[in-house]
């Protein structure tokens, strides 16, 4: 092949590439709006979720495909804990209890303390585990209508921020989430739509717990924020 001959395939083969990063990068783009749009939909605090999609960038989340976003600050009746797919392009809320010192009632009140209230959700970025079973989630039995959740399973929550860190070093206690006979439908058809309280871990419903966790383990981010507040307010 002639230099000249050479010269030009190079610069065509550049020119294809650029054009294929181009429009990768205008697809993420237009897959970033499209998540973004269905967060607003779905009642998600969008300065947490765009945050949260910053924080997910970092080398620390192995799983870049998948996040979830969980808003202590709205009411438990709320589907408050926002799952967005980077694979299937697709936002969903689902159901979630937590600490017991943030209230059963319509609203949580009290959010300062958290690093030393064992009994609270930690705030901020927490990286997900691998999935495990825990004897005391494996089955889950409704006390209200009697349906048995078999093969649960559960992923072990690491803070990563300076001022969450403490969850790693508090044997031999550890922050989870898990499912529980407290968010399940029959519950919350009892009690007014409300869910149960936790002991400081992130609760879901045993209906849905296995399919979630696998989306979201081996290294995904879940952030848990007060709706849009920086978590400095709460330090």
């Amino acid at each position: 092949m002639r230099r000249r001959e050479f010269i030009a395939l190079l610069g065509s083969a550049a020119a294809t590439w650029a054009l294929t990063a181009h429009a990768q990068t205008l697809t993420r783009a237009n897959e970033l709006d499209s998540l973004l749009q269905q967060a607003q939909v779905l009642g998600a605090p969008m300065a947490a979720v765009q945050r949260a999609i910053q924080i997910s960038r970092r080398p620390i989340f192995l799983k870049k495909d998948a996040l979830a976003v969980f808003d202590i600050s709205q009411p438990s009746a709320n589907k408050r804990f926002y799952v967005f797919d980077f694979k299937s392009g697709q936002g969903t809320a689902h159901y979630a209890a937590h600490g017991r010192h943030n209230a059963p009632n319509a609203r949580a009140m009290k959010f300062k303390g958290f690093q030393t209230d064992l009994d609270m959700v930690p705030l901020g970025p927490l990286k997900t585990g691998h999935s495990v079973v825990m004897d005391p989630y494996k089955t889950i039995v409704d006390r209200y209508d009697g349906t048995i959740y078999r093969n649960m399973i559960v992923v072990v929550l690491e803070g990563v921020a300076s001022y969450n860190g403490y969850i790693n070093r508090t044997p031999p206690f550890k922050w989870i989430i898990h499912p529980n006979w407290y968010t399940t439908a029959a519950f919350r058809a009892k009690n007014n739509g409300m869910l149960g309280r936790s002991a400081g871990c992130i609760v879901l419903d045993p209906a849905e717990n296995n399919e979630l966790i696998t989306r979201l383990q081996d290294g995904a981010l879940v952030y848990v924020t007060v709706g849009d507040a920086p978590i400095e307010h709460f330090l």
